[in-house]
């Protein structure tokens, strides 16, 4: 029988006070801890570090060990012996909490995008970055907890093997932090993929494919960036072999010269990113019809993404080189590695920055085209919103992120040695920065069209002025040294071959007369759109 008094303060439990900080964690923890699940969690766990115990049995070192036991040689000492077993460890541990964290993240939100509760988790009166943090956290909880319990195998398999400790910390760090980096990439990945919704039991079709890259592309490339820098002097601890660092620069600067310099860039970097996702991440989860970023962030993106890849050109080994016959595609190589990725870079921030017809028709109902009263008028203030706005048309706006990707690689390629070279990339450039506002033009125009799915014709247009005009130059095997300038319009890199100045002269007067009279049809369709608003 209970004496107490009905007034007596409860005793607050530790589920209380996770759920007063943070009530979306507590959901997905009644949610994950389930018996059945925290038994199967464990059982793997367990199962894992066991199957590791019994194969290395095999192999434990002794005076009598036959060299070649059951197709393995036994370990010729046990600080080997458990050597092997921390490698293994440290090579498996990135692979299960990365494919795991991905894919529970992306199937869990799609799964509830498609089930129709994530609008009620969006009217919830916690910030945004509250709930998301609470999925990141509590969503992959079983893996946390699966990972967690290999760690004692970890540090013993590293006190028995002479592992320094600073290794051990610092894998751990940038572990934490490239989960986090991805796990909320994978966050941003599910808001966006609408269309799973569409396929039904199908729903996590998107979180396997982004395990996939996971598994075969990003978790590798987290292992070896680590190995070839900041655990360049560790390597041995990792692959059996000493293994020297890369002689990487970032703008003249030794990133890989010591530990800790590699330990900041790395981890600054990650952090840089992991900031812009999460602003990406509160922007769209209360409001998933609104642009990806907004123009002021995409500005911002695009300097940072922009001097992070130039900075890698500027090696002190390449400063002094010079051009000769055998020699001149070096700077023009990593010229047209920096123009494939900006293909990406402002492909994103096209379809990112476009809005569609609804929100132009806001714009010219309530923005600077406006005919009220309330809102001033002249070009000014138009030119302010065609930068500044999210609802006004893009191409302004992808103008001035070319300028900013393509300054300072103008002011790089002006200080080559060798002005033919120069003359070569030049021409690239100029032709590229044409091609994208081409492409922002006609994304813009299509998106503006009364058609049941623009942006699947916007896609369209774009492929086919990228990819036509090279499948037409392979089937009829022109060769684009001698045809170059129709290639302008849609394959632009080509051009670091030797062309004429004719069809140089061509390929730009071409594309310069579709931009203005793309422009001008862009013009007409918003005045009639004002003119019905009127």
């Amino acid at each position: 029988m209970n004496n107490l008094p009905p007034n007596f303060p409860q005793q607050i439990t530790w589920l209380d006070r996770i759920g007063n900080w943070n009530p979306q964690l507590l959901r997905e923890i009644r949610g994950k801890l389930k018996l059945r699940n925290l038994i199967v969690a464990i059982s793997l766990s367990l199962l894992f570090q066991i199957l590791i115990l019994l194969f290395f049995s095999q192999r434990v070192p002794s005076d009598t060990c036959v060299q070649q036991l059951r197709g393995f040689g036994c370990a010729i000492s046990w600080e080997a012996w458990w050597l092997e077993q921390f490698r293994l460890i440290t090579w498996t541990e990135p692979f299960i909490l990365f494919l795991a964290g991905v894919y529970s993240l992306v199937a869990d939100l799609s799964l509830e995008n498609y089930k129709g509760t994530l609008n009620f988790i969006r009217i919830s009166p916690r910030a945004s970055i509250n709930i998301l943090l609470g999925k990141l956290m509590g969503v992959p909880l079983l893996a946390y907890i699966g990972l967690g319990l290999v760690i004692p195998y970890h540090l013993v398999a590293a006190i028995g093997a002479k592992v320094p400790i600073a290794f051990l910390l610092s894998f751990y760090v940038l572990l934490i932090c490239t989960a986090f980096l991805l796990f909320s990439i994978a966050m941003l990945i599910a808001l966006l993929s609408g269309w799973q919704a569409k396929f039904g039991t199908q729903v996590s079709a998107g979180a396997l494919v982004f395990a996939f890259l996971t598994f075969v592309w990003i978790t590798p490339a987290f292992m070896w960036w680590n190995i070839l820098t900041a655990w360049s002097s560790f390597s041995r601890f990792l692959v059996g072999g000493n293994i020297a660092s890369i002689q990487a620069e970032w703008w003249y600067l030794s990133i890989t010269s010591n530990a800790w310099t590699s330990h900041i860039f790395t981890i600054s970097n990650l952090a840089i990113v992991s900031f812009a996702v999460w602003q990406i991440l509160q922007r769209r989860f209360h409001n998933p019809s609104i642009t990806l970023v907004s123009k002021g962030q995409s500005y911002l993106l695009a300097a940072y993404i922009e001097m992070l890849m130039l900075g890698f050109c500027m090696q002190s080994s390449l400063r002094n080189q010079g051009f000769n016959e055998s020699n001149p595609p070096t700077f023009l190589i990593l010229l047209l590695l920096i123009m494939f990725a900006n293909v990406f870079v402002l492909s994103a921030s096209i379809s990112a920055l476009s809005p569609h017809r609804q929100a132009l028709l806001d714009w010219v109902r309530f923005g600077a085209l406006s005919t009220t009263e309330e809102h001033p008028k002249g070009w000014i203030y138009v030119l302010r919103d065609l930068i500044w706005s999210d609802k006004s048309p893009a191409p302004i706006a992808i103008l001035i992120n070319l300028i900013i990707t393509q300054t300072p690689i103008l002011i790089w390629v002006n200080s080559w040695s060798n002005r033919p070279v120069t003359n070569k990339a030049l021409i690239g450039l100029i032709s590229f920065a044409l091609s994208i506002v081409l492409a922002a033009l006609i994304t813009q125009l299509t998106l503006f069209l009364k058609t049941r799915n623009p942006s699947m014709w916007g896609t369209g247009a774009i492929a086919g002025l990228i990819f036509l005009p090279l499948l037409i130059m392979f089937s009829l095997s022109i060769n684009p040294s001698r045809y170059a300038g129709w290639l302008f319009l849609g394959f632009p890199w080509l051009m670091l071959t030797d062309v004429n100045p004719s069809d140089v002269i061509l390929g730009f007067t071409g594309q310069i007369f579709v931009i203005i009279a793309l422009t001008f049809q862009l013009t007409y369709q918003l005045q009639r759109a004002k003119m019905r608003e009127t």
